[in-house]
């Protein structure tokens, strides 16, 4: 336990009532240590499957399958298995929600799902799958601005040095220290941050509705409109699905169960156990691993530049999540 309990004790002459700390006991401490530890043993797991995104996404691309329906296909099963999940665990009733929260989730969905998913999947594509993931961490860096303007958050030292790591990162990241040469085109890098934008929105828009609605309910509503938005803009390029490999089909369907529901499932429980602050650190994995299975699976080049950025875009996914303690 972190803060000690304070129970009544024996009575005393000059006072009615003693009160006294009372220590964790030793099974208490080991208790809350396996929890931490299975929390972020759950959370490294889901980092690790979201890191395996760009590199089944990169398969499926050599394939012929357009990333709008790659997405289209996420979105849509996903949202299947967590509505099953959701009926599993509350029933139909569960899914009731006010008019004043679908004003958050509708955003929610077609920004935090829709574009970013949008964004991203295109940025893998154009660029690398290690180089993708780095841009995505600007999303802290996003997050702490937006909850500055929109929310009134105050915005103390670390959180001011980790827009500086960010920024000082993504400069890396991108080679622009080398203009001539840069690593990815200025489009890809719009593509990218935008990527990390929409995704710190997801931040944003849900943390009105986290307090009165589960995360499986808020996961449903969000996947619904945000499938509803990626399904109108595959429709051009649906015919990539055709013709595809069993073990193409099998692909898509892990990325949309395993990659979406199960991830979420696993987060969520390492959520419950360590912290929103712990979780986010621990998680800043994913782009590690993304980094190191495009390198030693796809060939994709690791300049020290880029090595270098990437350390300090995490420093500043971790400081920016971090509380001070006063």
């Amino acid at each position: 336990m972190e803060h000690p309990e304070i129970v009544p004790s024996a009575r005393r002459r000059s006072l009615p009532y003693k009160y006294r700390l009372r220590a964790p006991q030793r099974g208490e401490l080991l208790d809350v240590t396996r929890d931490r530890l299975l929390g972020a043993f759950a959370v490294v797991a889901a980092a690790f499957i979201w890191g395996t995104l760009g590199l089944f996404a990169k398969i499926l691309y050599a394939q012929g399958v357009s990333f709008e329906s790659l997405v289209a296909v996420r979105a849509s099963i996903g949202w299947a298995a967590v509505l099953l999940f959701v009926l599993a665990t509350g029933g139909a009733r569960s899914l009731w929600v006010s008019g004043r929260d679908l004003v958050y989730l509708v955003p929610l969905g077609l920004v935090g799902i829709g574009f970013f998913y949008l964004l991203y999947f295109y940025t893998i594509r154009e660029s690398t799958v290690g180089t993708a993931a780095i841009l995505l961490y600007s999303s802290p860096a996003f997050v702490v601005v937006l909850a500055r303007l929109f929310l009134k958050e105050a915005l103390n030292a670390a959180k001011v040095l980790a827009l500086f790591l960010t920024m000082g990162g993504i400069f890396l990241v991108a080679g622009g220290y080398d203009p001539a040469n840069l690593e990815v085109s200025p489009k890809v890098l719009l593509a990218g941050l935008l990527s990390g934008l929409t995704y710190g929105l997801y931040s944003i828009f849900g943390r009105p509705v986290a307090g009165r609605l589960r995360s499986s309910i808020i996961l449903s509503y969000a996947l619904f409109f945000g499938a509803s938005l990626l399904v109108v803009a595959a429709l051009p390029t649906l015919g990539t699905l055709a013709g595809l490999s069993v073990g193409s089909y099998a692909l898509l369907l892990m990325l949309a169960v395993v990659h979406t529901a199960l991830g979420f499932a696993l987060y969520t429980f390492g959520l419950g156990r360590l912290g929103a602050g712990r979780a986010a650190i621990v998680a800043t994995v994913e782009p590690v691993v993304a980094g190191a299975l495009g390198a030693m699976l796809l060939g994709e080049d690791l300049t020290v530049p880029k090595v270098v950025g990437a350390g300090l875009v995490i420093s500043g996914a971790a400081l920016a999540q971090g509380r001070v303690r006063k």
